[in-house]
């Protein structure tokens, strides 16, 4: 097995062990120490494959967020592309499953924290946060009826869902219900997709205030509501 096949198996490895590791007693308390002997090897190992800590933190993070937006991907990609295909994004974000376990981890507010600090970490944030609004704009971009909303719009509707995922998750992780997400989860799913179908809404009783609808508009309502 030659060196380049050896380094793919060990440093996942390594990640997994280093995940563990933050989970169980915070990242602040995670050394490569503690690392190598979780694992049974020589701390020298570890840094053979990462020069510090800092460097697994970096590669820990982008091997988190890859793999949800790859859960996210796989969970939709048997399902033709349409409404139907778009609500099952929302639906996945907001359900139960891997999603939950991979965004309820410690190790992953850990680098919220950290982003408010390190200037790597928070361009690594933004950057997985564009890569999930990417994932949601190819939804609305990929549908043939969506195709004559301009690009700024498809970017705010994308920004919505994942600005209000993202606070649901974080809620959900930071409440002291633990039954929060199960609570809400179907809840929030509904709403997202119901204002993605119907647009933002006032109340029948005040129509003066009711915002223009361009064409663009109706036809995106008209066509997600078939």
């Amino acid at each position: 097995m030659g060196r380049k096949s050896i380094d793919k198996i060990r440093k996942p490895q390594i990640l997994e062990h280093f995940r563990e590791v933050v989970n169980q007693e915070g990242i602040h308390k995670a050394s490569v120490a503690k690392i190598a002997k979780k694992m049974g090897v020589s701390p020298n190992l570890v840094l053979h494959y990462f020069d510090s800590k800092e460097a697994m933190v970096i590669e820990l993070f982008d091997y988190i967020m890859d793999q949800y937006i790859e859960y996210l991907v796989d969970a939709i990609s048997n399902i033709q592309k349409g409404p139907q295909r778009l609500e099952a994004l929302i639906k996945t974000m907001f359900g139960l499953g891997k999603n939950r376990e991979l965004l309820s981890e410690k190790s992953y507010y850990a680098f919220y924290y950290l982003s408010l600090f390190d200037e790597q970490m928070k361009i690594r944030f933004n950057n997985k946060y564009k890569k999930l609004t990417r994932v949601v704009i190819m939804e609305f971009e990929s549908m043939p009826f969506l195709q004559d909303l301009n690009r700024a719009d498809s970017k705010k509707y994308a920004e919505f869902l994942v600005d209000l995922f993202e606070g649901f998750i974080f809620k959900a992780n930071v409440t002291t219900n633990p039954e929060y997400f199960e609570e809400y989860g179907e809840f929030f799913y509904k709403k997202a997709w119901a204002f993605l179908k119907n647009e933002t809404t006032v109340e029948a009783e005040e129509p003066s205030h009711r915002a223009p609808e361009t064409t663009e508009t109706k036809r995106f309502v008209k066509n997600l509501s078939l």
